[in-house]
């Protein structure tokens, strides 16, 4: 009598085990099927300093004049140039917007420390447009929710076209900090996204 209630119990756990199995590996399919829907946004952020320069840097001279008319400073030299590539996923099964972020650490010229460029990036499937919160900090801490624990030295949050350059300049923290201005230019996956 044990030893058929042993093979009873035996024969009772196989089937929830086997049931548990299949439907699992039905949830992980369900789960892999939006996965499979991935749009591409690559940035390109080129990283500049305001201040009282008074040599043309001849890889932004093609911006200078856009920043002229946008900033009163002297002078601008570039600090860095990045690309972020970020890849735009559905939230869920029949989402109008895709949605993804990244970030990336730089190491700019002439620069005492390390920033890091965050993007949270959402789009409308049919549209050519993002929408991106911008973050550029100087913090290698970031909170549990994914923000920087002090104020950043540069955030917005813009809606930008395919290959738009918006420029985003930053306010001085202190006295002895420099201006930065930051050049953000997106290139979409259009055919992705419709």
């Amino acid at each position: 009598m044990i030893e058929s209630a042993k093979r009873g119990l035996g024969c009772g756990l196989i089937a929830p085990l086997a049931l548990g199995l299949v439907a699992s590996f039905a949830g992980a399919q369900e789960r892999e099927d939006p996965a499979q829907d991935v749009w591409n946004v690559q940035f390109v952020f080129q990283l500049l300093q305001a201040d009282g320069f008074t040599d043309e840097d001849p890889e932004i001279s093609d911006v200078v004049k856009e920043l002229r008319m946008a900033f009163n400073f002297q002078g601008y030299r570039l600090l860095s140039t990045s690309v972020l590539n970020v890849g735009l996923v559905l939230p869920y099964r029949g989402s109008p917007s895709v949605t993804g972020s990244g970030s990336q650490r730089i190491f700019p010229d002439n620069y005492d420390k390390p920033l890091t460029i965050h993007a949270d990036v959402s789009a409308r499937r049919s549209t050519a447009t993002i929408r991106a919160q911008v973050t550029l900090t100087d913090l290698i801490v970031w909170g549990t929710t994914g923000d920087p624990i002090s104020p950043p030295l540069l955030g917005a949050s813009v809606t930008m076209r395919d290959g738009q350059r918006v420029l985003l300049g930053s306010a001085r923290r202190s006295a002895d900090e420099p201006v930065l201005i930051l050049i953000v230019t997106p290139r979409l996956d259009v055919e992705g996204l419709e």
